[in-house]
């Protein structure tokens, strides 16, 4: 069992590798254990395939519908979050967001866990779905980036 809690509802989590999974089905939120991870990849910067594989993370999907549209939480303001677009697994996306891998200032700075993602589905419906579920949160007071 692990120490950590969730970083979104307080939940239980349960460790794989460095990746903490919420309990709590409600939630399923996912967290990485940044400081470890940035610690890894200095120590080891060809430890990225490592990390992902003992964490369980499934290999990019190939094929049509293999995107995916996610949602980040960030720190530093009451319900902001970030929607991205992803051809990666979200969970190795996120990853690349803490490793500052193709990441905004915001997310690479203050990504603290990845609320949930939808998908997998074919590139067009992510285009189109990103900026939806950017305004359906908006409408629901998130500040959105």
């Amino acid at each position: 069992m692990s120490n950590q809690r969730c970083r979104i509802c307080k939940s239980q989590t349960k460790k794989k590798g460095l990746l903490y999974s919420c309990k709590n089905k409600v939630c399923g939120g996912v967290h990485w254990d940044k400081g470890s991870v940035k610690r890894v990849l200095r120590d080891n910067p060809e430890g990225l395939d490592q990390l992902l594989l003992e964490a369980g993370v499934p290999d990019k999907i190939k094929g049509k519908k293999s995107h995916f549209v996610y949602t980040l939480r960030l720190k530093g303001e009451v319900n902001a979050v970030y929607v991205g677009m992803t051809g990666l697994h979200p969970y190795a996306r996120y990853l690349n967001h803490i490793r500052g891998y193709k990441s905004s200032k915001h997310t690479k700075r203050r990504a603290t866990a990845l609320i949930n993602f939808e998908g997998p589905m074919d590139a067009e419906e992510a285009k189109m779905r990103e900026p939806e579920l950017a305004e359906e949160l908006r409408e629901k007071d998130y500040i959105v980036y």
